[in-house]
């Protein structure tokens, strides 16, 4: 009954504990990841017992009570719970948690203070993804902007301040525009609580997000609005550009996190609030939506292909395959929706990997620069491999998981734009091209930039990369593993996100 709020204590109790946890704070940090990351494989394995409509381990408990102007009330309640939707998230946020945690197992500046960093991401991740209150979800929101400011401002490179900062203004602007627009739905829809779940009159927990009190041309605005605030975290083309130097100045830690997870709350944002509250809105955008998500595509494959700096290349890429997922969203078919989803999982996996990668190549060789290192397999097979692994799944090799997510998503491309695939196509050929010519610089030919005291992997940081390397095969061959649970949504099965129009729809 109390499963989700127990998960959330975990997660808040050990970030707590791990910033006073000294010397061993890597060790309650794990534990609370590992524990994070039980409970939710835990909720893996009983989810699909139930009705398909309901959102499962649900609970509910009354928080606050606004007078409101005409005489009535509004609500705010503590309510979580998980669909086929979040579930996948709230286990790509713990596998990757983990995953960090191993890979920064011998951080030596202020070690409490990062682990701890880490641990409250995680937490506040998981907040987002249960809650099912607009300002608890928004509660949940702003926590996770805090320890990734200062995980960039204070472990990250030369230039983490201003990334730090470019960051925070950036996204904590879009936060505050996506809360506005998510109250003046609640007040014009004239909701009695902030809930967008209506448990207490529908037994099956449906959503209740009716739009018919919201006039169209409202609607378009308000849509535009969240559209933006969410977009801004995914991120969208032309509001990137805090990506790329978040990244680069980041540590490997945090970059894991903030593409693996961050850029996820933006696409589940749009997912779960943006599309099904305002369906006239959409419909309204949906040539500007569409045109952002191709230019994204583009822009960031060819982006990718002018640069030198790796740990640049793959946050440039990220910005390429968030704009598939964008363009999977707009589409707004079960189809899409289950690709978008299915892409967001893969990305997590891989982006996580190649910072990763990144990160072990600088301090292994000393820079980042790709023409300038080849020859790497002479001296770092292990290190090598997993390289060439992360790259080709991100260009979308088969049998990895990559590839049925976007096979997925220009299927679904196919069935509702017809030839307009040819700009996804083009964005991934370019995306292998720009990973096969990293392979082939750094991977092979005459030793260059390889010192005589390089090392292989060391054993923490493999052990977090194999982890990684594991699930993006094993997704990649067995991707029911995850689609089984998306359809589990009010959102594909019924559908009463405010009438009809709204729900995905079948090609």
């Amino acid at each position: 009954m109390y499963d989700l709020s127990i998960l959330l204590l975990i997660a808040f109790a050990g970030a707590a504990i791990t910033f006073f946890a000294g010397a061993k704070a890597r060790w309650v940090a794990l534990v609370t990841s590992v524990g994070t990351l039980a409970m939710s494989m835990w909720f893996l394995g009983t989810f699909l017992n139930g009705n398909p409509l309901d959102y499962r381990f649900v609970e509910s408990y009354h928080w606050l009570t606004f007078a409101t102007t005409n005489g009535g009330s509004l609500a705010v309640n503590y309510t979580v719970g998980i669909d086929g939707i979040s579930l996948p998230f709230l286990f790509l946020s713990a596998i990757l948690s983990v995953a960090t945690v191993i890979y920064h197992w011998e951080e030596r500046k202020d070690a409490a203070g990062f682990f701890g960093l880490v641990a409250l991401t995680n937490a506040g991740l998981l907040g987002v993804f249960v809650s099912l209150d607009v300002l608890l979800f928004f509660v949940f929101w702003e926590i996770v902007l805090i320890p990734m400011f200062f995980l960039i401002g204070h472990w990250g490179g030369p230039r983490r301040h201003y990334a730090s900062l470019k960051f925070f203004v950036y996204t904590h602007v879009a936060s505050v525009v996506m809360l506005v627009s998510l109250l003046a739905v609640v007040f014009l829809g004239q909701w009695p609580s902030l809930d967008f779940v209506n448990l207490a009159n529908n037994s099956q927990g449906v959503a209740n997000l009716d739009a018919a009190n919201i006039l169209p041309a409202t609607q378009v605005v308000l849509f535009g609005a969240l559209f933006f605030g969410f977009g801004v975290k995914l991120p969208m083309v032309p509001f990137h550009t805090w990506l790329p130097d978040a990244h680069v100045e980041a540590p490997t830690g945090g970059s894991v996190l903030l593409a693996g997870m961050l850029l996820k709350m933006g696409g589940y944002g749009l997912i779960r609030l943006a599309f099904p509250l305002l369906p006239a809105g959409h419909v309204g955008l949906e040539p500007v939506v569409l045109v952002i998500a191709f230019a994204s595509i583009v822009w960031g494959a060819f982006l990718s292909l002018s640069q030198r700096d790796m740990k640049r290349l793959v946050a440039y890429s990220s910005i390429n395959h968030m704009g598939i997922v964008l363009l999977a969203i707009a589409l707004w078919t079960q189809l899409s929706v289950t690709a978008a989803v299915l892409l967001m999982f893969a990305h997590g996996l891989v982006s996580g990997l190649l910072f990763m990668l990144s990160g072990s190549v600088h301090h292994t060789f000393g820079t980042r620069d790709i023409p300038s290192i080849s020859g790497m397999n002479s001296r770092t097979p292990a290190l090598t491999t997993i390289l060439m692994i992360g790259s080709l799944a991100s260009l979308g090799l088969p049998a990895l998981v990559s590839f049925p997510a976007e096979f997925s998503a220009l299927l679904a491309t196919w069935e509702a734009l017809g030839w307009w695939i040819i700009l996804p196509l083009l964005a991934l050929v370019i995306t292998a091209a720009f990973y096969l010519w990293m392979i082939q610089r750094m991977a092979f030919g005459p030793p260059r930039g390889v010192p005589d005291t390089a090392h292989d992997l060391p054993t923490h940081e493999l052990l977090a990369m194999v982890l990684l390397v594991s699930l993006i095969v094993l997704y990649g061959i067995l991707p029911f593993l995850i689609v089984t649970y998306i359809p589990h949504t009010a959102i594909f099965v019924g559908c009463h996100y405010g009438g009809p129009g709204v729900c995905p729809t079948s090609p």
